[in-house]
């Protein structure tokens, strides 16, 4: 129940994120948004991560031996690291895509990460089932019918973006599953930000060139998307993963997309068009079909 409601939350924080990274764009360039959210949000963590680390003895000499803080550090850097580099690409797609496409739209194409990780997890020797591969062809009959009008050159390209940004997704929530344990959630999340907020900063400095005019007018956004759904939904999914079963857990954070809808009409006044929310709901349908194992008949299986 602990993990499920973290979980929950989770997918609220994410899907009001959706709001605050379109006002953002309003204000200052893509990629500085994006870089910014994360490195603050990296730095918004220190202090709790520090009282964490202390408060559990993660790295305590008096319950560790050296060679075991050793390779604890390296576990925490190598998949902050990987997570933040995944992260980056995610994000900046996501960001980038908001550009042209809805924050609705863009939750419901991002939530194909649900379909998509079983995917990803078949490069770490698991296997993918017949009904994980009927869902994604379902999911993405959803997506061509939400973005694909008149064919491929229908779509913008936000929506191939966002796209991108979904598969960036799946497989950051495949690499936090194998490096997050028990003391590490909130360390690993860390590293994850400063990493993804450090390369992007770069970036932006060398592709966008920000002016501190932009970034002081998009003030409140910066400040909303940093705290709520980077430092607080982040570190909620790494933390709740931990508790939920993880076919709950991606039921629970594919609601994201409703959320990013509802609050898109509520904040933005967007609305979806009609064949967009056929789409979104053939995507939807495929996420909650992927995750909800059917009733067996009793047989004896061999």
């Amino acid at each position: 129940m602990k993990g499920n409601l973290l979980l929950l939350l989770t997918a609220i924080f994410w899907g009001s994120g959706f709001i605050s990274q379109k006002l953002g764009n309003e204000a200052m360039p893509p990629m500085t948004f994006n870089a910014l959210r994360q490195l603050m949000a990296g730095i918004v963590l220190a202090p709790i991560v520090a009282g964490n680390m202390a408060k559990s003895g993660y790295l305590s000499v008096d319950s560790n031996t050296e060679e075991e803080i050793r390779l604890k550090k390296k576990r925490v850097m190598i998949g902050g690291v990987l997570c933040g580099i995944l992260l980056l690409l995610g994000t900046a797609t996501q960001q980038i895509g908001l550009l042209t496409v809805s924050a609705g739209k863009s939750g419901f194409i991002t939530s194909l990460y649900i379909v998509i990780v079983p995917f990803i997890s078949v490069l770490f020797g698991e296997k993918v089932g017949k009904k994980s591969v009927f869902c994604v062809a379902v999911a993405m009959i959803g997506f061509a019918i939400m973005s694909l009008k008149g064919g491929l050159g229908g779509a913008t390209i936000g929506d191939w973006l966002t796209l991108i940004s979904a598969t960036s997704f799946a497989a950051q929530i495949v690499v936090v599953s194998l490096y997050v344990d028990e003391g590490n959630a909130l360390k690993l999340a860390q590293m994850q930000f400063l990493s993804c907020g450090i390369i992007g900063l770069v970036i932006a400095l060398i592709t966008e060139q920000p002016a501190l005019a932009a970034v002081v007018a998009g003030a409140g956004p910066l400040i909303y998307q940093t705290l709520v759904p980077t430092a607080g939904g982040y570190t909620l999914q790494m933390v709740g993963q931990k508790y939920a079963e993880s076919t709950t857990a991606a039921l629970l954070m594919s609601t994201e997309a409703i959320f990013a809808a509802i609050f898109g009409s509520l904040i933005l006044r967007e609305a979806m068009s009609a064949r967009e929310l056929i789409g979104a709901a053939i995507i939807f349908a495929a996420i909650i079909a992927a995750q909800v194992d059917l009733p067996k008949h009793a047989s004896k299986q061999k």
